[in-house]
């Protein structure tokens, strides 16, 4: 594998999963930028979204962004990294990105039962989805390579082998 591959997608698209059993099989280090963000502050997502809102949260995924180094790394993002302040730009110039690719249908069956999604708060989440995914869209299509998110974690990591990223 060479340089940084960053793992992009909607919440509950398991990057951070996937991005961990790749690190553990590639014995290369893993960062998610919500965990580092987390570290960061001292506070969770929800936190950050409550008591200081959206545009700060993306001012801290940028920061995220400029303190990555261009080792050799798995970086699962959350779900609006790229599509904020030309990241998804910048993320392919240090590295190769990978959309995992879902439908609002498949997204909202792994994360209904999670409560602490900022963007979700809401009583229609499957129409929230559907509107981000729509508003992302184009940005996740920038990827440099788009494969099925809805397959085991098993079946990706072989996608991402078949891909010569491992």
């Amino acid at each position: 594998m060479k340089g940084v591959i960053f793992l992009v997608g909607m919440m509950g698209a398991g990057k951070t999963s996937l991005g961990k059993t790749l690190a553990k099989q590639s014995g290369l280090p893993f960062l998610d930028t919500d965990a580092y963000i987390k570290v960061q502050t001292g506070q969770s997502i929800p936190e950050i979204f409550s008591t200081k809102g959206e545009v700060a949260f993306r001012k801290l995924e940028e920061e995220c962004f400029h303190s990555l180094t261009p080792n050799a790394q798995w970086i699962a993002t959350g779900g609006g990294f790229p599509c904020f302040n030309d990241l998804m730009v910048k993320m392919k110039q240090l590295g190769t990105v990978v959309y995992l690719k879902m439908t609002p249908e498949e997204l909202n069956k792994r994360i209904q039962s999670v409560a602490n999604r900022p963007l979700l708060q809401t009583s229609e989440p499957i129409n929230e989805l559907t509107r981000l995914l729509l508003e992302r869209a184009e940005i996740y299509e920038m990827a440099d390579f788009v494969i099925n998110g809805n397959q085991s974690t098993e079946i990706l990591v072989k996608e991402i082998q078949k891909l010569g990223l491992i």
